[in-house]
């Protein structure tokens, strides 16, 4: 018989190996006999905690605080598994209560200095921090802590560089090579990425995340098969991991195949039943399948996402009653694209209500006063940062000061909400400056006889889950090669210029035009066109909105379509559609002999 010293001895060098799942029943005997014993109590509740038992380590730990009080490696401990069970103030006194004890702990100081620099102690928080990896320059938990922070803060480049540190510090840990994998992401690194997923998956087989994170990249460069294996093993893996359930969703979704993508979303939904954001992705889906009342329903959680944009609470979420008592704030909550396609409905709303106030962009607050003379119109004043965007109102007057906000959900869902609603409400709703659009015409008459058609070919952004959704400059060529017409870019962000000059493609800038940036001297510029062919992007709404004629390139399913084959309730958009995996270029040479005929008969 072992005596109780040799039993400890060996579940100890089990837990040091790794096999923790032996190590824990070896730990439980020795405690019936030996029950305030602090020391084993802190291993134990180490290996309840590895082994993903979190309620039952954070009660194990516990009972070592209680029983070594004056121990603040045991305080750490249980910090750590308090922050596992997302108890994070009650973590964070436990850390605190580490560091009286022992103020040189530069886990704990990394731990927690991760906690505070997310929350109104953010100095404080980043301070200790920086102290953590000055304390201990080789801590693999330090310089990921470090990481995790600088990816809060949007520095996606020190995020990669503190997790390859990590990295280097400790790679044997599976762990450590997802977060290395997740920061190469950030950085459109995505064949190291795929590299360093799987190199977490040699390490532990058994790591979901590995397998989970890696399938979510090959959703994003369209490799559906590997990522269905990749989404499939994850679950396997962890039955309740619903981020695998909603991957095979997007999966499905990207492959055109609408009903699975359903399926999967809800089976998602049965996981985790109350996150936003698959509620949120089906609705989408569900208005693409014209399923309209439980599509809005799910769409709807837009709002209850984390990095939702906050409001003063006193300005109540619009219930659509009619009233002229009310002074209805029509609010910004997405990019401009959104709030130029969400304007659509301003007018309408605006009759039910005594009276409106716009805030906006910037860069179309003129756009909206000329549009919306009636109105009060301002450029949102935001605070905080993209996870926790913030929109305050000092600029609104006393006695303009709205009673209820319209968010672009309302408006859709109350103005255009279906087919047949959204076809009775087509009508331009934003009007270009006429002195502006005078002098584009002047412009693009210099190009000589002949139609004018304006062309963009990608997003501002390019990432690796956005590049799908745009065709680029090259299959673009199959368009740019028709003759008997003068192409006109209305490309927008940076690089364009160099494309262009690269490729050779026959295609006039218009000088002194700031694309990007005058986006009423876009609106000016579409007006002078004769058509625009651009991907679905703020230059489509921009035509759209004008009542020009636009050709739109897009991948269906698509939640604007409503079930059907076209945009209800915008009658100047021609659909040229296909689906997600699909390339780009058979469309392309369908567009290119569409234009032709199109151009044989004006």
């Amino acid at each position: 018989m072992q005596t109780p010293q040799q039993i400890l001895e060996r579940a100890t060098a089990l837990h040091l190996a790794g096999h923790v799942e032996q190590a824990i029943p070896l730990y439980a005997h020795l405690l019936t006999s030996n029950q305030k014993n602090p020391e084993l109590l802190y291993r134990f509740g180490m290996a309840l905690h590895q082994s993903g038992r979190a309620e039952a380590a954070e009660q194990a730990l516990s009972r070592a605080v209680a029983a070594g009080p004056r121990e603040a490696t045991y305080r750490h401990a249980l910090g750590v598994a308090l922050h596992g069970l997302g108890r994070h103030d009650e973590a964070v006194a436990a850390y605190e209560a580490a560091l009286v004890r022992n103020p040189l702990l530069s886990d704990t100081l990394a731990n927690l200095g991760g906690i505070l620099a997310t929350g109104p102690r953010r100095a404080e928080g980043v301070a200790m921090l920086r102290r953590s990896m000055v304390l201990a320059p080789g801590s693999d938990e330090a310089w990921a802590r470090w990481g995790n922070h600088m990816h809060t803060i949007s520095d996606a480049q020190a995020c990669e560089r503190a997790r390859r540190r990590a990295l280097v510090a400790a790679p044997t840990r599976s762990d450590r090579w997802v977060s290395h994998a997740l920061g190469l992401m950030d950085i459109e690194q995505g064949e190291k990425a795929i590299r360093a997923f799987r190199a977490a998956a040699v390490i532990a087989p058994g790591n979901s995340e590995a397998y989970n994170h890696l399938a979510w990249l090959q959703v994003g460069r369209l490799t559906i098969a590997q990522a269905r294996s990749s989404f499939t093993r994850a679950r396997t893996l962890r039955p309740d991991l619903a981020s695998a359930y909603a991957g095979l969703s997007e999966a499905a979704f990207a492959a055109g195949e609408l009903r699975e993508a359903i399926r999967c979303m809800r089976e998602a939904l049965k996981v985790s039943p109350g996150e936003p954001h698959y509620r949120f992705r089906l609705g989408i889906q569900l208005l693409s399948a014209g399923e309209m009342m439980q599509g809005w329903e799910g769409y709807r959680h837009l709002r209850l996402k984390p990095n939702a944009v906050r409001r003063d609470p006193a300005i109540r979420l619009w219930n659509g009653v009619p009233s002229k008592d009310t002074t209805l704030l029509i609010a910004a909550d997405q990019g401009v694209g959104d709030e130029l396609l969400h304007a659509c409905a301003i007018a309408a709303a605006a009759r039910d209500v005594g009276r409106i106030v716009i805030e906006c962009d910037q860069r179309i607050v003129d756009l909206m006063r000329r549009s919306f003379p009636e109105a009060f119109v301002h450029a949102y004043h935001r605070i905080g940062d993209r996870n926790a965007p913030e929109h305050l109102y000092d600029w609104v007057p006393d006695d303009w000061m709205p009673s209820a906000y319209a968010d672009g959900i309302t408006l859709l869902a109350r103005y255009r909400g279906s087919v047949e609603q959204a076809d009775a409400a087509a009508a331009p709703w934003l009007k270009a400056d006429p002195a502006r659009v005078a002098e584009m015409r002047e412009k693009l008459a210099a190009l000589g006889d002949g139609p004018k058609i304006g062309v963009a070919w990608r997003s501002r952004r390019l990432t690796t889950f956005r590049l799908p959704h745009y065709p680029g400059l090259s299959p673009f060529e199959e368009v740019l090669k028709v003759p008997g017409a003068h192409f006109v870019s209305l490309q927008y962000g940076t690089g364009w210029r160099e494309e262009l000059a690269a490729a050779g493609a026959n295609v006039s800038v218009v000088d002194g035009l700031d694309t990007t940036n005058d986006i009423d001297g876009v609106f000016a510029l579409v007006e002078a066109l004769d058509l625009v062919i651009c991907p679905s992007s703020t230059v489509g709404w921009i035509a759209a909105a004008l009542g020009k004629p636009v050709w739109l390139l897009y991948n269906t399913p698509v939640f604007l379509e409503y079930g059907t084959d076209r945009f209800p309730g915008f009658p100047t958009v021609r659909c040229f559609r296909k689906i997600q995996v699909q390339p780009w270029r058979p469309l392309m040479v369908e567009v290119g002999r569409a234009l032709a005929d199109h151009l044989s008969q004006a």
